[in-house]
């Protein structure tokens, strides 16, 4: 079953968004070809203790729109600062997925006192390695010139954002197996309307700026988890940034890739509870 959504005008433009449960307030923020959708597990569990609120970002799921105004992933961290004045909600952790990890770490350096806590789950804060650039201007130059999102490519980028092992896996695991059918769903449901500001949003992750030596002065309760056997994101990565950042806690996700949220989403809840647990919320 999805998670259901409302909205706000934020920016003059619809921004979609989950909120459950009752608590201190817990943001979510996926990364790119991403939704809400995918901290399912996360929320089912956490609002037993937490308000949880998990943003469709600009030019996903049904925020299908982006403010002309956006540039950058600072102006995005903005939006969503605005979202939460517009919910009144003054003090909240942020829990970030990919180019989410890294909309988060600008929410913190942008609002140090308002945010508690930060996890940042396969996520690097750092240019983008050059390789990656390329190869993801490759997929979106094919969603440009389609228009939509072809079949093949979804396909292809279903696998590369589970674990190494995850298709094969998934003939034993029907849990596992949904999960995949849903995000090869919700690649290939994108259509021409949301193309442009997919195109935008994704231009503006692959080129995000290089914030590793400003969140060295970070010194709230941070959680730097990492899926060890992905495509996406690489370990080391998330030891630059543990390095980086002082007195961080590194989470290690086996057999598990770009969505480990999902993949280990027992594990991941567990030490994600357990992290929450430590955050001063005032």
């Amino acid at each position: 079953m999805s998670l259901q959504l409302t909205r706000k005008t934020i920016n003059q433009h619809p921004l979609h968004y989950v909120d459950q449960g009752t608590g201190p307030v817990l943001l979510f923020c996926h990364g790119l070809l991403a939704s809400s959708q995918m901290w399912q597990a996360q929320i089912t569990e956490l609002t037993k203790q937490y308000r949880c609120i998990a943003v469709d970002l600009w030019g996903h799921g049904q925020s299908k729109t982006l403010p002309e105004s956006c540039e950058n992933l600072q102006d995005v961290a903005k939006d969503l600062l605005d979202l939460m004045n517009t919910l009144e909600v003054s003090n909240f952790a942020v829990i970030g997925h990919g180019s989410g990890g890294a909309i988060a770490a600008e929410m913190v350096l942008m609002a140090p006192a308002r945010v508690q806590g930060l996890v940042m789950l396969n996520s690097f804060v750092g240019f983008e390695p050059q390789v990656n650039c390329v190869k993801y201007q490759g997929f979106m130059a094919q969603v440009a010139n389609a228009q939509a999102m072809p079949t093949a490519l979804a396909t292809s980028l279903t696998e590369l954002f589970f674990s190494k092992d995850a298709m094969q896996l998934s003939q034993q695991n029907v849990a596992l197996t949904q999960a995949i059918e849903q995000f090869n769903q919700q690649l290939t449901d994108i259509n021409a309307v949301q193309v442009p500001p997919l195109i935008k949003f994704a231009n503006m992750a692959i080129f995000k700026r290089d914030t590793l030596e400003s969140v060295e002065t970070l010194t709230l309760p941070t959680l730097i988890a990492v899926g060890l056997n992905g495509y996406l994101r690489t370990a080391l990565e998330s030891y630059l940034m543990h390095d980086c950042i002082d007195g961080s806690q590194l989470l290690h996700i086996d057999q598990a890739g770009h969505l480990a949220n999902i993949e280990q989403a027992e594990f991941f809840n567990q030490h994600l509870i357990d992290f929450l647990s430590k955050v001063n919320f005032n």
